[in-house]
């Protein structure tokens, strides 16, 4: 039998900080790549106008405006993915790390204690790991034998 997943929104304070941040992300690239794009739009119908001595034609305006366009979306894609890649960052570092200390619990060592960075994702994984040791340290421990 093939498990359905029922409950999308299973850590909803990590869920929605994720959401709003990607919503922000999306709204702050789409104010700024359309105030830039009006302003390269409409200097280059002004500067087009000077040159010519008339307003531009329906190919000459798209012309004119494409331009700008080729050096917006680059710089614009550039900027969203090192953006991308700090947030992703806050993420994929702290699960690497709980994958080393597993690494380090499963070869023995008990002596570990996770702790992630001020603003790193997922705290509560970290005090849950913590907590997975310590229970593992009790119940391995020899009890003592009066």
């Amino acid at each position: 039998m093939k498990y359905k997943r029922r409950h999308y929104l299973i850590h909803k304070g990590f869920q929605f900080r994720m959401i709003g941040i990607v919503l922000l992300l999306v709204l702050g690239a789409t104010i700024l790549t359309t105030v830039v794009n009006h302003f390269f739009f409409l200097s280059s119908i002004v500067r087009f106008t000077e040159e010519h001595g008339r307003p531009p034609t329906g190919s000459e305006l798209i012309a004119a405006s494409t331009r700008p366009l080729l050096v917006i979306i680059p710089v614009a894609f550039v900027l969203l993915a090192i953006i991308c890649l700090f947030i992703s960052h806050r993420i994929a570092g702290p699960l690497h790390r709980l994958k080393m200390y597993m690494d380090k619990v499963q070869a023995g060592d008990l002596d570990v204690e996770l702790k992630f960075r001020k603003g790193d994702a997922i705290h509560d994984v970290a005090d849950s790991f913590n907590h997975m040791v310590e229970g593992i340290k009790k119940s391995s421990k020899p009890k003592n034998q009066t």
